[in-house]
Protein backbone atom coordinates (compact mmCIF):
# COMPACT_ATOMS: atom_id res chain seq x y z
CA UNK A 1 0.00 0.00 0.00
CA UNK A 2 1.04 3.43 -0.58
CA UNK A 3 0.05 7.35 -0.45
CA UNK A 4 0.50 9.43 -2.84
CA UNK A 5 -0.46 13.31 -1.77
CA UNK A 6 -1.10 16.28 -3.64
CA UNK A 7 -0.46 19.28 -1.35
CA UNK A 8 -1.87 22.99 -1.86
CA UNK A 9 -2.99 23.00 -5.32
CA UNK A 10 -4.06 26.77 -5.57
CA UNK A 11 -7.28 27.27 -7.49
CA UNK A 12 -9.74 30.46 -8.47
CA UNK A 13 -13.58 29.72 -7.61
CA UNK A 14 -16.36 31.14 -6.97
CA UNK A 15 -17.79 28.97 -4.52
CA UNK A 16 -19.68 30.66 -1.67
CA UNK A 17 -23.46 30.38 -0.37
CA UNK A 18 -23.43 34.82 -0.28
CA UNK A 19 -23.83 36.48 -3.72
CA UNK A 20 -20.21 38.39 -2.86
CA UNK A 21 -18.81 35.47 -3.47
CA UNK A 22 -19.95 34.47 -6.93
CA UNK A 23 -19.35 37.85 -8.38
CA UNK A 24 -15.17 37.45 -7.48
CA UNK A 25 -13.18 34.92 -7.38
CA UNK A 26 -11.16 33.70 -4.19
CA UNK A 27 -8.57 31.64 -3.88
CA UNK A 28 -8.76 27.87 -2.70
CA UNK A 29 -6.04 25.52 -1.29
CA UNK A 30 -6.62 21.79 -2.14
CA UNK A 31 -4.94 18.85 -0.80
CA UNK A 32 -5.33 15.57 -2.36
CA UNK A 33 -4.81 12.31 -0.54
CA UNK A 34 -4.73 9.04 -2.58
CA UNK A 35 -4.49 5.44 -1.00
CA UNK A 36 -3.18 2.60 -3.82
CA UNK A 37 -1.51 -0.14 -4.28
CA UNK A 38 2.30 0.76 -5.43
CA UNK A 39 3.85 -2.59 -4.93
CA UNK A 40 4.36 -2.92 -8.63
CA UNK A 41 5.29 0.42 -9.54
CA UNK A 42 7.75 -0.16 -6.64
CA UNK A 43 9.57 -2.92 -8.75
CA UNK A 44 8.76 -1.59 -12.24
CA UNK A 45 9.62 2.10 -12.36
CA UNK A 46 6.43 2.08 -14.92
CA UNK A 47 3.64 4.62 -15.01
CA UNK A 48 1.55 2.39 -15.73
CA UNK A 49 1.71 0.98 -12.60
CA UNK A 50 0.85 3.80 -10.30
CA UNK A 51 -1.07 7.01 -10.85
CA UNK A 52 -0.61 9.93 -13.25
CA UNK A 53 -0.66 12.86 -10.55
CA UNK A 54 -0.64 15.74 -13.42
CA UNK A 55 -3.49 14.05 -14.76
CA UNK A 56 -5.02 13.92 -11.26
CA UNK A 57 -4.88 17.42 -10.80
CA UNK A 58 -6.40 18.07 -14.31
CA UNK A 59 -9.67 16.22 -13.56
CA UNK A 60 -9.62 17.84 -9.92
CA UNK A 61 -9.50 21.37 -11.81
CA UNK A 62 -12.48 20.27 -14.31
CA UNK A 63 -14.26 18.90 -11.79
CA UNK A 64 -13.47 22.26 -9.23
CA UNK A 65 -14.54 24.73 -12.68
CA UNK A 66 -17.71 23.10 -13.75
CA UNK A 67 -19.81 25.20 -11.73
CA UNK A 68 -20.26 27.52 -8.69
CA UNK A 69 -21.11 25.41 -5.57
CA UNK A 70 -22.44 26.64 -2.18
CA UNK A 71 -20.60 24.82 -0.23
CA UNK A 72 -16.91 23.70 -0.29
CA UNK A 73 -18.35 20.28 1.36
CA UNK A 74 -20.35 19.75 -1.74
CA UNK A 75 -17.42 20.21 -4.19
CA UNK A 76 -14.55 18.04 -2.06
CA UNK A 77 -17.52 15.41 -2.28
CA UNK A 78 -18.04 15.49 -6.43
CA UNK A 79 -13.87 15.69 -6.39
CA UNK A 80 -13.30 12.24 -4.67
CA UNK A 81 -16.27 10.57 -6.58
CA UNK A 82 -14.45 11.81 -9.64
CA UNK A 83 -10.94 10.67 -8.55
CA UNK A 84 -12.76 7.24 -7.54
CA UNK A 85 -14.21 6.17 -10.25
CA UNK A 86 -11.34 7.38 -12.80
CA UNK A 87 -8.48 5.39 -10.86
CA UNK A 88 -7.84 2.56 -9.14
CA UNK A 89 -7.48 4.34 -5.40
CA UNK A 90 -8.68 2.77 -2.33
CA UNK A 91 -9.23 5.57 -0.70
CA UNK A 92 -8.90 9.13 -1.41
CA UNK A 93 -9.45 12.43 1.03
CA UNK A 94 -10.03 16.33 -0.05
CA UNK A 95 -9.22 18.66 2.00
CA UNK A 96 -10.31 22.02 0.61
CA UNK A 97 -9.18 25.54 2.64
CA UNK A 98 -11.21 28.55 2.02
CA UNK A 99 -8.71 31.59 3.36
CA UNK A 100 -11.03 34.51 2.56
CA UNK A 101 -14.36 32.61 3.93
CA UNK A 102 -16.24 35.44 4.86
CA UNK A 103 -16.02 35.24 8.83
CA UNK A 104 -15.95 38.09 11.21
CA UNK A 105 -13.03 36.42 13.27
CA UNK A 106 -8.71 36.30 13.39
CA UNK A 107 -8.10 33.14 11.82
CA UNK A 108 -6.27 31.79 8.94
CA UNK A 109 -8.58 29.43 6.78
CA UNK A 110 -11.62 27.39 7.27
CA UNK A 111 -11.02 23.96 5.77
CA UNK A 112 -13.26 21.16 4.85
CA UNK A 113 -12.22 17.48 4.91
CA UNK A 114 -13.99 14.92 3.14
CA UNK A 115 -12.88 10.93 2.87
CA UNK A 116 -13.93 8.18 0.50
CA UNK A 117 -13.18 4.67 -0.22
CA UNK A 118 -13.57 2.72 -3.06
CA UNK A 119 -16.36 0.12 -3.19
Amino acid sequence: MGKIKILNLRLLGKHGVYDFEKKKEGVFELDIYMDLNLKNALLSDDLNDSVDYSKVVDLVKKIFSESDCNLIEYVAGRICEGILEKYPIQKVVIKIRKPHAPIVADLDTVEVEIERISK
